[in-house]
């Protein structure tokens, strides 16, 4: 499990910040962000993805919280905006305004994450492959709104790339 919130949390732990968000911050730490808020986002993501998700995800406002998860998986917690683990989305209450499309395309892409937990796992050849998915939508649903991507595809394609398994790195190197 740490090996997968590990992997879905890499894109955001290392990103040079592309976007600052415009408006203040309208959430106190550990505020629970609305329905109102969660509901056409997510209906947003059911119809790009084919996935209809049981129900709403709790989205968690917490910049603490999540500092205390990242920090827990050995990460610098510094650079984390948003994340996805077993059911919660955690967003960084200092940066998060639901006015700002820039930081509501972070709760879109944990939300792709969301509704990816109720897929079969064996559609994904690795944990990092979800990103693909999550930040080409993400990036989608700005673009629908007339703002720039999140992050380019070379971007998406660096952090979406599965390890090598021994086996493969043995193959590789003796092609050559």
């Amino acid at each position: 499990m740490k090996y997968v919130l590990l992997t879905l949390l890499m894109a955001f732990l290392f990103i040079a910040a592309p976007h600052k968000a415009e408006a203040q911050a309208s959430y106190k730490d550990g505020a629970l962000v609305s329905q109102e808020v969660i509901a056409p986002l997510m209906r947003w993501v059911e119809a790009q993805t084919g996935v209809r998700v049981p129900y709403l995800p709790k989205v968690l406002a917490s910049r603490s919280q999540l500092v205390d998860i990242v920090g827990k998986m050995d990460r610098l917690p510094g650079r984390a905006r948003a994340l996805y683990t077993n059911g919660t989305v955690v967003l960084d209450h200092q940066r998060f305004d639901s006015r700002d499309s820039t930081q509501l395309s972070l709760l879109v892409h944990e939300l792709v994450h969301f509704a990816q937990s109720f897929r079969n796992q064996s559609a994904y050849a690795c944990a990092q492959a979800k990103e693909v998915e999550a930040y080409q939508l993400q990036n989608k649903w700005l673009e629908e709104r007339g703002h720039r991507p999140f992050v380019r595809a070379s971007w998406i394609e660096r952090v979406s790339t599965c390890p090598a398994t021994p086996a493969r790195t043995i193959a590789v190197a003796a092609a050559y």
